[in-house]
């Protein structure tokens, strides 16, 4: 049996981590912004395609 994972520390985040985070933010923003909307759309019949082959898979399927 594989060792167990060390717990992330869950305290308040450190301002480097929340600038990351605001860096992230606008740069998804923006990519987000250059989509045209046939792209957008695109993207959301893909996710909705996947999430119901998703939902059709038995629980053998996948082992735990």
């Amino acid at each position: 049996m594989p060792g167990k994972r060390k717990a992330k520390p869950r305290g308040p985040r450190t301002a480097e981590e929340i600038a990351r985070n605001e860096r992230v933010e606008e740069i998804r923003a923006l990519r987000d912004r250059e989509k045209t909307p046939q792209v957008c759309l695109e993207e959301t019949l893909r996710l909705s395609r996947f999430v119901s082959e998703l939902r059709q898979g038995l629980p053998d399927d996948v082992r735990t």
